[in-house]
């Protein structure tokens, strides 16, 4: 399954945190400050759609209101599929130390 690294940066800190649940200003973090300044309704859009992605996948679960024309997410939850992928990427990623 392909991830963008957005999708990989909402999944990894759902996964380090304590019950899982997170906010979802707190994945404004992903950008630096100066450009979240110049672009931000261009970044929530963005991070916005990766979520709605994710759920789609099963990979996450979100807590918001639906209005008749849209969806106000407030917060999101992994799900255990989420938790298996994300800890198979972090084993991808660490790699294995070559013994002699």
């Amino acid at each position: 399954m392909r991830l963008s690294k957005l999708q990989k940066y909402i999944l990894d800190r759902c996964f380090y945190t304590k019950k899982g649940v997170l906010g979802r200003r707190e994945l404004f973090n992903f950008y630096s400050i100066a450009d979240f300044e110049r672009r931000r309704k261009k970044i929530i859009d963005t991070i916005h759609k990766s979520i709605e992605a994710l759920v789609k996948k099963d990979l996450l679960v979100a807590f918001g209101h639906k209005t008749a024309k849209k969806w106000f997410i407030h917060k999101i939850k992994i799900t255990k599929r989420g938790r298996k992928l994300i800890k198979g990427l972090i084993k991808n990623m660490q790699g294995k130390l070559p013994i002699k």
